[in-house]
């Protein structure tokens, strides 16, 4: 019995795989597409902020005073100019910085970050804008969706990954389930959708 060489009956240029649909598998989410991944909500998050600054962002007025040794000034204020800044460094002797705001901006700046990873997460989507471009999704342990407790605990505890100067992030690398420490902490995974092809043809045997 003869057997047909490899792709014999399948016309040139068609894909020997046919129109069998990829089958999805979900994996533990790897170090990389993590990073990506945050990445791409950082970009976002810098957007919002960028937002938020043009909105509620406010003024600090520089007024250069004379202490008597330059010019013949005589002691005057002289108004500079209204910038907007995030900076409390002014501390020159001739400088008086008047800072003309409510607390809302600083507020905004640290309640922002911690809403949009918190509610993303526990949301009905699981994932974060960036998190749902990679295709990855935040799940418990039995993989169902996580709480807003546990997505608060999630989020916070990426400060001591942080002040382990990054360690713990990087336990997504060995961890059985990719956990970093914070996924650890919390009772949480990211996982990955995968396609997995399927053949439409029985290979020669």
């Amino acid at each position: 019995m003869s057997v047909k060489p490899f792709g014999s009956d399948t016309p040139f240029g068609a894909s020997p795989f046919g129109r069998v649909p990829p089958r999805h598998v979900w994996l533990y989410a790897g170090f990389w597409f993590r990073v990506l991944a945050w990445w791409i909500d950082t970009m976002v998050l810098c957007v919002l902020g960028w937002a938020i600054r043009l909105a509620v962002a406010p003024s600090l007025s520089i007024t250069v005073l004379d202490n008597g040794t330059g010019g013949g000034m005589g002691g005057g204020k002289y108004q500079i100019a209204d910038i907007v800044p995030v900076d409390y460094s002014y501390s020159y002797n001739m400088v008086q910085p008047t800072w003309h705001g409510s607390g809302l901006y600083e507020f905004l700046q640290f309640v922002l970050p911690a809403l949009y990873f918190i509610l993303f997460e526990a949301s009905r989507l699981q994932a974060t804008p960036g998190k749902l471009v990679c295709r990855m999704r935040v799940t418990d342990l039995q993989g169902g969706r996580i709480s807003v407790r546990r997505a608060i605990g999630r989020y916070f505890g990426k400060f001591l990954s942080l002040l382990l100067c990054g360690f713990g992030f990087l336990m997504v690398m060995w961890t059985a389930r990719k956990q970093a420490l914070h996924d650890l902490l919390a009772g949480t995974c990211v996982i990955r959708r995968q396609e997995e092809a399927l053949l439409s043809f029985t290979p020669p045997g």
